[in-house]
Parts: C-alpha cells; sequence; structure tokens
C-alpha cells in the first residue's frame, strides 16, 4: 500500500491529512466512539496535539467533551441543578457571571490547573476585593461544574478542591458571625418601636420572630391557617422568596422551606399568642392579604401584599437607626451616655431565640427541631452562643466532682 506524504514528503500517519487550505487535521475517536478532528498549521504542531490525544485515551480520558469550555459545562451544570430554590439558584449564577465568566468562561476546562485557581482566588481578593462571602458564592458556582467534569471523565483531578480553604488559610480570612442581639438591646429596641410613631407598625413582626425563631422568609410565608389557637402552636410549612425566577420582574414565589427540616411546628408561647391575636384583630376590618393562589397571609404592607424578606430587613435597619437617633438625643438631654444598638437583623432574633433555648437546657434534639436545621451541628455550632454568666453556672455544678479528685484538698 502506497504511503500518503504532505507536499514536504513527509509520511501522513493514519488519522492524518493536509487539507486544500494548508492547514494539518487529526481524525480519530473518543472513548465514547464519537468522531472528532483537532487541526494545526504545521505537522509537528498536529502531532504535538495526537500525543497528547493518545495519552487520554490510554487513560481513558478522551470523550466527545474534551474541549468543553468553564461556560459550557456551568450550563450544563445549571439544567441539571432544578433542585435548588429559585432565589440559591439567582444567587450562585448572578456570583458566577458576575465574577467567574469574564475570566474563566472561555477557558477549557481541561487546561485548568489547581495553581490556576489559586491566582483566581487570589485576585479576586487583592484585585476585586471580594468579602469573604462573596467568594464563598463564587466557589460555590464552580465547584459543581468541575466535579462533573471528574465524574464525565472529561478532566482527572479537581483543580477548585481545597482551593478556598487554602485561601482562607493564606490570608487568615474568617466569616463574621452573626451574632444574636443581646437581651437588654431587645428590651430596649421592644419599648422603642412600640411607643415610635414611624415604626409601630413592625412590632407585631418583630416580637413573632423573636418569639419564635422562625426564619424571615418563613415569617413572610405564614397565613393564618397555618396558626393554630386551638392547641397553641404554629405549622411551618412553607416560605416566601422574592425572586425573577426565570423572568425579568420580581415576584412573590410560595415555595417550601429551605430543608425538609424546615416543614415544622412551633410552640405558642403565651406572649406570642396575645401578639397574634393582637395582628388578627388589627386586621378585622381590612380585605385578606393575598398572593398568588394563597390568602390570609398574617402580615401584610401598606399595598395588601405580604412582606418580602427584604422588604422586612430594610425595614429593621431603619428602626435600629431611628432607635439610635433618638436615644443619642435622650442622653444629651439626660446627660448621660447613649445606650445604642449595633444592629438587628432578622436573623438575629433567630439568634436569640435559639440561645435563649440553649441557656435554658432545652434538649439539643429539641432544639434542632424547633429551629428547623437539618443537621444539630448547626444548632450547636452556630446559633447556640453561650454566655459567659451560662457558662459560669455550668462549670460551678460541676466543681466538686473535680475537688473529690483532688488530693491536696
Amino acid at each position: 500500500m502506497k504511503k500518503r506524504k504532505d507536499k514536504y514528503g513527509r509520511v501522513l500517519k493514519e488519522g492524518e491529512n493536509l487539507r486544500n487550505d494548508g492547514r494539518y487535521q487529526y481524525r480519530y475517536k473518543t472513548i465514547d466512539n464519537k468522531c472528532k478532528t483537532v487541526y494545526a498549521r504545521t505537522l509537528d504542531e498536529l502531532r504535538v496535539k495526537e500525543q497528547e490525544i493518545q495519552n487520554d485515551l490510554y487513560n481513558g480520558f478522551c470523550n466527545s467533551d474534551r474541549n468543553i469550555t468553564v461556560h459550557e459545562m456551568f450550563i450544563r451544570c445549571a439544567a441539571n441543578r432544578q433542585f435548588l430554590k429559585p432565589r440559591s439558584r439567582e444567587v450562585y449564577e448572578s456570583s458566577y457571571n458576575k465574577h467567574a465568566k469574564p475570566i474563566l468562561g472561555d477557558r477549557r476546562i481541561r487546561d485548568i490547573k489547581y495553581s490556576d485557581m489559586m491566582m483566581y482566588f487570589k485576585y479576586l481578593f487583592e484585585e476585586r476585593h471580594l468579602s469573604i462571602s462573596a467568594m464563598r458564592s463564587v466557589n460555590h458556582s464552580l465547584t459543581p461544574l468541575f466535579k462533573t467534569a471528574v465524574r464525565d471523565g472529561i478532566i482527572k483531578a479537581d483543580p477548585i478542591e481545597g482551593v478556598f480553604a487554602e485561601i482562607k488559610k493564606m490570608y487568615n480570612l474568617k466569616q463574621n458571625r452573626r451574632l444574636a442581639v443581646p437581651k437588654e438591646q431587645l428590651k430596649s429596641l421592644v419599648s422603642f418601636i412600640s411607643t415610635s410613631k414611624k415604626d409601630s407598625r413592625y412590632l407585631n413582626i418583630f416580637l413573632t420572630l423573636m418569639l419564635t425563631g422562625m426564619r424571615v422568609s418563613e415569617m413572610c410565608a405564614l397565613t393564618w391557617n397555618d396558626v393554630d389557637f386551638d392547641n397553641n402552636v404554629i405549622h411551618i410549612n412553607k416560605s416566601m422568596a422574592y425572586t425573577k425566577n426565570g423572568g425579568d420582574k420580581l415576584i412573590r414565589l410560595i415555595q417550601t422551606p429551605k430543608t425538609e427540616s424546615g416543614i415544622r411546628t412551633i410552640p405558642m408561647f403565651i406572649g406570642l399568642r396575645e401578639v397574634l391575636l393582637n395582628q388578627k384583630q388589627l386586621q378585622t376590618d381590612m380585605p385578606p392579604v393575598t398572593c398568588s393562589e394563597y390568602s390570609g397571609f398574617v402580615f401584610g404592607n401598606k399595598n395588601n401584599l405580604p412582606y418580602t424578606a427584604e422588604s422586612v430587613e430594610s425595614a429593621f435597619r431603619k428602626i435600629v437607626k431611628h432607635y439610635n437617633e433618638y436615644e443619642t438625643k435622650q442622653a444629651e438631654t439626660e446627660d448621660r451616655e447613649p445606650y445604642l444598638v449595633d444592629g438587628c437583623s432578622p436573623h438575629q432574633l433567630r439568634h436569640a431565640y435559639c440561645c435563649v433555648l440553649c441557656e435554658n437546657d432545652v434538649n439539643i434534639k429539641v432544639i434542632q427541631e424547633v429551629m428547623g436545621h437539618a443537621n444539630v451541628a448547626t444548632s450547636l455550632n452556630v446559633y447556640c452562643e453561650v454566655s459567659a454568666a451560662k457558662t459560669h453556672t455550668e462549670l460551678s455544678r460541676i466543681e466538686e466532682k473535680f475537688v473529690q479528685l483532688s488530693p491536696i484538698c
């Protein structure tokens, strides 16, 4: 059989060809039996690519997606992540589109190495000045696509694995914890809100969050059907998301809670019962608050729509601002130091509720159930901020046990 040659008389191997436009091409089959072609300007360049392909074929990492880009893989993963709540999906997509796509989107996944991802996150921190939470969102948006690429046999190792942890260690980055609001500050805020002309309409919302530990999105979705005055319990079975949900406009979307554990029953303490009865009385002569197929929301705004988490959080920031302004003026009048509040978000009220349960020795599994945590570690490590006084009391209880162990006592 006559051997094929190029115009320079060099023998061409099986799969190699010289095109009419002067370029060289190499055709091969991937491990998933699909025909692919690579091109090069010179035969030497082509054979470098051939060697790379042969190595991949030998190691079982040469399939039809070997040239897939980061953005193409992101789109593929997004299509397979329908289990995510709309709001969570929006956060990941927004983070990816803003911080990752412009830099990594057009790069082949197989060309990205661990050191590349280290340099990328260093750039985000040093040049873009992203916060640790923003970088965490970027990490969450990229991690699934690289893991999928490994599982699909496109790459051999995950280049992002361990990068974010190393960056945090390198720059000594720590997430700022949202601590519970001290009890004294809560009392001051409740007293202020109850007498404030600007903010009194938020009193029942504030007290409900403080006395239930609900997530603000769960409180926004609460309907009177969920409030059982006969048995003094509240049923949590849905949450409110303010999301585009694939469209152009933000809409209120009623959905299931954050996790399956979020579907739960909360005890209605006496103080909370009075708050909700008062709220029900306020709505006596008003049309029911309605949204989508749901009606009879416990809390509604001036437009007779249920609140969104964003609007409640904004209102709380204003309340703290108004309180601090008022307290500053009062302190000047009374010639004393002002008692200012650093901040108070709806989620900090959730922390405060959990801390009260912890400090009163409620069983940790009960706390997990009431808080709707999927993992008991969350209840223990994130929300239970034991006070110094409580720590001293608890240790004092077992002091005698150590005294008995000591030979010099």
